[in-house]
């Protein structure tokens, strides 16, 4: 059985780069999609577009595949340049440090909102994110139910760390 071949070290995927750059362009489309097609989602707007709907159903099965084709790839490069060990300690702090400070600072904004839409939530952003964002707990179960902190939109990251 033959080695899998070493890959230079300088050598960038320019390819990749643009699959990459392009899924993330479906995914913003998508995700700002979502607040106009009448299925459902965090927030939702008054509007509803019902000749986005088709759009959306297309991009649904290309937008997270492209992303996670892209994400193996590049995982298949680096453990060719790395021991697994450095590549586990490395990974962790490209993602985990990112996870935990949107978990911290970027996803509360839209947990908030969406509990504030859903159950009409009558404090302010800083009372949710002390009393109950910080709680480590379900407190708004069972429509919706959100378990806070949350990671909301961050599992990806979570995923491709695991």
């Amino acid at each position: 059985m033959s080695k899998p071949p070493k890959f230079s070290t300088s050598e960038r995927r320019i390819d990749l780069d643009w699959v990459r750059i392009g899924a993330f362009g479906l995914l913003i489309f998508y995700h700002v999609g979502m607040l106009y097609v009448s299925w459902g989602f965090h927030i939702k707007s008054a509007h509803r577009l019902i000749w986005l709907e088709p759009v959306m159903l297309f991009l649904n099965p290309w937008r997270l595949s492209l992303l996670f084709l892209v994400s193996g790839v590049a995982t298949r490069f680096m453990l060719g340049k790395h021991t697994l060990l450095s590549f586990a300690r490395a990974r962790s702090v490209r993602l985990l440090v990112p996870l935990i400070f949107g978990m911290l600072a970027i996803v509360p904004p839209q947990a908030y909102d969406q509990i504030v839409e859903s159950l009409g939530y009558p404090a302010g952003f800083a009372d949710f994110y002390v009393r109950h964002y910080l709680a480590f707990g379900a407190q708004f179960c069972p429509n919706p139910c959100i378990v806070l902190p949350t990671w909301n939109h961050l599992w990806f990251v979570v995923y491709l760390w695991v």
